[in-house]
């Protein structure tokens, strides 16, 4: 490092942390051997660390974003199959499937190393479906069949509409946890970078990454399962369930950089299906020349329950629980947990529509 400092030396860490106006005759005078000076006249040194006044843009605490700057990459590479049923007989279907990997590189954990942010997409999403369908049944009067042609059950059945739209994806990816220093001394203290999010720990027994959802949670039957936790399942109390592992994380060791800080593939929340639903019916008078259509669309129609996401920071704070009220025993914040603190979003909704044609 530049002026003889070195990476986790405790005492270096004593000289670059202070502010400069806080810093003894002792320390100023190692600093001033070391070729250390504040970088420019008017320079804060009530509120300015020593650090600060060695990095290159010393007037600056904040870092670069790269606002605007033309240097982003992105990557997309997908399986897509489409199955359309055109309109005939009164049906209308189309599906499709899509699998894909979505990877760019926007920012970069080390800026001497760009390349090292190359990662996966906050808008990957390897599995999509979505299903379309509509149906108008036809005027049965003029179909000739017994009872159906009847011109008033031909009039109760003929002319309704219904129509599905049907979506289920992957979940969002779910950022790593911070790193917490033990020591309050991680390489940060020397770069004014790094040192990147927590670690998964390796599984002793299989020498692979640790599982990063709960283990040993409980089912809604009140049944242990010592297996990791899907957090898609709906068979446990989200409110009382911790559905992340933060045994399974580990902080960097002071003075190094992280190993890996790419998102995990299969580490993501809860998946939010789209359900929605239409009914139509078209009324003819005057021979056809006046049309009434009223149409009824539902939007999650079968009123899922739509959770926010688990908190994933603090991973080495132990969660709380709300301790009075009605919420009482259950958890109110915390690496893992959820808290639906406004209620759930996306309850069913329908909205009745009429249109007069003539």
């Amino acid at each position: 490092m530049a002026s003889g400092f070195q990476v986790g030396n405790t005492a270096d860490a004593a000289l670059l942390t202070p502010f400069i106006s806080a810093l003894n005759a002792t320390q100023k005078s190692t600093l001033a051997a070391r070729g250390v000076a504040i970088p420019y006249t008017g320079f804060p040194t009530t509120s300015r660390t020593v650090l600060q006044s060695l990095v290159a843009f010393p007037q600056y605490t904040s870092t670069f974003g790269g606002t605007l700057a033309p240097l982003g990459n992105t990557w997309y590479d997908s399986l897509q199959a489409n199955v359309t049923k055109r309109y005939s007989h009164g049906l209308t279907v189309n599906a499709n499937y899509t699998f894909s990997k979505n990877l760019d590189l926007m920012t970069s954990p080390d800026i001497f190393n760009r390349k090292l942010g190359k990662d996966l997409s906050a808008d990957d999403l390897p599995h999509q479906f979505r299903f379309t369908a509509e149906y108008q049944t036809p005027n049965l009067s003029k179909r000739g069949l017994p009872v159906l042609s009847n011109r008033v059950v031909a009039y109760v059945l003929g002319d309704w509409g219904v129509g599905w739209y049907l979506q289920y994806q992957s979940a969002a990816i779910l950022g790593r946890p911070a790193s917490v220093s033990a020591t309050s001394n991680p390489i940060s203290v020397y770069l004014a970078r790094g040192p990147g999010s927590a670690q998964l720990k390796t599984d002793p027994a299989t020498g692979q990454p640790m599982n990063p959802f709960a283990v040993n949670w409980t089912d809604l039957d009140g049944v242990v399962h010592p297996e990791p936790l899907d957090i898609n399942c709906r068979c446990y109390e989200p409110t009382k369930t911790i559905v992340l592992n933060p045994a399974a994380w580990e902080s960097i060791p002071d003075g190094q950089w992280a190993a890996q800080t790419s998102a995990i593939r299969n580490y993501r929340s809860l998946r939010h299906p789209a359900e929605n639903f239409n009914l139509s019916r078209n009324f003819r008078f005057k021979e056809g020349k006046i049309q009434l259509n009223v149409r009824a669309e539902f939007q999650n129609v079968f009123n899922r329950t739509s959770l926010p996401n688990p908190a994933t920071s603090g991973f080495t704070a132990q969660p709380t629980k709300q301790t009075t009220g009605a919420n009482a025993g259950l958890y109110n914040g915390g690496f893992g947990t959820i808290v639906p603190l406004n209620g759930t979003a996306g309850a069913r909704t329908g909205t009745l529509i009429g249109r007069l044609t003539f």
